[in-house]
């Protein structure tokens, strides 16, 4: 069977809406109130280093993914320890992802609806993609990135006359603690989680530059986010650090016209679309890993069941859209170990690799 690969502009539109995944509705929420558009530009700086290690890892191991990179520099036996906690932590944020898809329909649309269905309905069809492969992912996401970039745009000009551009002074109004744990918390989600895109990386061809390809998306994903966070800052003001769900709230308040009246639905769209782009990553490289512990051919004959347990985890996760929202606050620190100190570590003990490597090519 051919290898599976994806062009440039496939991979882009992947790592973009990954980025966007759930973030474009929670888009803001922030003790940093009318300040989290600031702590959204600090958040990417601080994650650009990990861009290029990421980047780097790839440039080192063209057309392998992370498993692959793995077992290279650690063999089968030593590997399997880093590969068990990297494919659970895609699996977890796959859950987790899930959840945050099953609470925002349930508080903003369907309170009497159980989660269960929305969840498993979510699963199908995020099963049926990562079955697919990584190529009708790529597909998919450069077909529904317009949509995305569209309902953004849309938004932000229906919202002009709702604006108040005073909202955003004063400039750093917060203490530099406040601006600081924003920025930490928008470090690590979304962007530091572009780690699980490395489990994806040999479907990247070798002649595409992988910081082109990481810093390029992640900072399109960046200024897409920015945009989000500016039109509901002046929107809601200070209030973004009481709403649960900014972007929605804050398209609530937009109205054009008699027909143009319930804006805050494609809000939702937006999230169904990102949602799933992000959740089938994670669950496809959640099989991936663990078809390399047990020694499965490939990740696609047990995804079904990764799926199942993804669902059982995700109905144990939370109690309520509060612990949720809680749970973003010690996310940055637990998520720390799968998203910086496992790619240091591997992007190491690969730079000491080939530089063995070479030094023994060029003592032949």
């Amino acid at each position: 069977m051919p290898k599976e690969m994806i062009s440039a502009r496939q991979a882009f539109c992947i790592i973009a809406i990954f980025i966007w995944g759930s973030s474009v509705v929670i888009g803001g929420n922030s003790e940093a109130g009318h300040d989290a558009w600031i702590t959204l530009v600090f958040g990417f700086a601080l994650a650009v280093p990990m861009l290029l290690v990421y980047a780097r890892i790839m440039r080192l191991y063209p057309e392998k993914n992370l498993f692959d990179i793995m077992e290279a520099i650690l063999g089968k036996a030593g590997a399997k320890i880093l590969i068990a906690f990297v494919s659970f932590y895609a699996l977890h944020l796959c859950a987790i992802v899930l959840c945050n898809f099953s609470e925002f329909i349930e508080v903003v649309a369907m309170p009497e609806t159980p989660q269960l269905p929305l969840m498993i309905i979510m699963m199908a069809v995020t099963s049926y993609l990562a079955i697919s492969g990584v190529e009708t992912l790529g597909r998919w996401a450069v077909v529904t990135m317009p949509v995305i970039i569209f309902v953004v745009l849309f938004t932000v000009i229906a919202a002009l006359n709702y604006m108040d551009f005073t909202n955003i002074l004063p400039l750093m109004g917060h203490d530099l603690p406040v601006i600081a744990g924003g920025s930490f918390k928008l470090f690590s989600f979304p962007f530091a989680e572009l780690v699980l895109f490395l489990g994806v990386a040999d479907a990247v061809k070798k002649q595409t530059s992988p910081y082109k390809l990481l810093l390029g998306a992640g900072a399109f994903g960046a200024l897409v986010m920015l945009i989000v966070m500016l039109r509901n800052v002046e929107l809601l003001g200070s209030m973004i650090f009481v709403e649960y769900f900014s972007s929605y709230i804050a398209a609530r308040i937009i109205s054009v016209g008699d027909f143009f009246a319930r804006i805050e639905g494609s809000i939702s769209m937006n999230f169904v679309i990102s949602g799933i782009t992000k959740i089938t990553l994670c669950l496809f490289v959640a099989a991936r890993g663990i078809s390399y512990l047990f020694g499965f051919s490939g990740g696609r004959r047990i995804t079904v069941a990764v799926a199942a347990l993804t669902l059982a985890l995700a109905v144990t996760l939370y109690g309520s859209v509060g612990e949720m929202f809680s749970f973003i606050n010690v996310y940055p620190y637990y998520a720390m170990p799968f998203e910086v100190f496992i790619p240091v570590v591997i992007w190491l003990m690969a730079e000491i690799k080939t530089a063995r490597q070479k030094k023994l090519a060029a003592g032949r």
